[in-house]
């Protein structure tokens, strides 16, 4: 059985609107605060997974993320550290099966999340990182995704590395924005780690604009 949870809220006594979600099944209606500082979690439980996500988007960069894959740790605090986003993210899964569920989950759920938050908006990045120059483009509100990666190894971080475009289609639809990233030179970490970035200062940028 899955399970979708979500919640929304705000600190401060700005205005407040009425938000339509649902979860797995059922339609429900709850409030969302107006202002600049808005938060957003999101709980996704499966057969095989179990996440847990939650995100401000006015903050540091912080963040504290246990997925039990090293790579995906690192993607998700790449996107914190690039858009400014407080973000916590726990996941269990079956690992021993491999990364891919608990890869892609988290990519639903993290979509699920800014979903809440960000209905509009446009931003990009171009992020370099040795030799590898990363361009990232976001566009809400209308869900698609392409990317031009040309990772050449199979794993690195105990991930998969098709997984990567997995969890970045995942995030792109479930989060219902248009996705567009590419990479040129430097290696494959290079490019996770760059093009992780651009998202994240291409969110911010989505953001602000929204």
């Amino acid at each position: 059985m899955k399970v979708d949870k979500p919640s929304l809220f705000s600190p401060g006594s700005q205005g407040v609107k009425g938000l339509m979600y649902s979860t797995a099944s059922n339609p429900f209606k709850m409030s969302e605060v107006v202002g600049c500082r808005m938060k957003a979690s999101w709980k996704r439980v499966t057969k095989e997974t179990a996440i847990e996500v939650s995100l401000e988007t006015e903050g540091s960069g912080r963040g504290d993320f246990e997925t039990g894959v090293e790579m995906l740790d690192g993607i998700l605090a790449a996107i914190a550290k690039g858009a400014g986003f407080e973000m916590v993210v726990k996941a269990r899964g079956d690992i021993e099966t491999g990364d891919h569920h608990t890869t892609e989950d988290v990519g639903i759920a993290l979509g699920l999340a800014l979903a809440q938050v960000l209905k509009k908006g446009i931003g990009s990045s171009i992020v370099p990182s040795g030799e590898c120059l990363a361009l990232a483009a976001v566009r809400f509100g209308e869900p698609s995704f392409r990317a031009d990666l040309d990772l050449q190894g199979a794993e690195a971080g105990g991930m998969s590395l098709e997984n990567f475009g997995h969890f970045l289609r995942a995030l792109a639809y479930n989060g219902r924005f248009t996705l567009a990233v590419r990479a040129d030179g430097g290696g494959d970490r290079q490019k996770i780690e760059a093009v992780s970035t651009a998202l994240g200062r291409a969110l911010k940028r989505a953001a602000q604009d929204a």
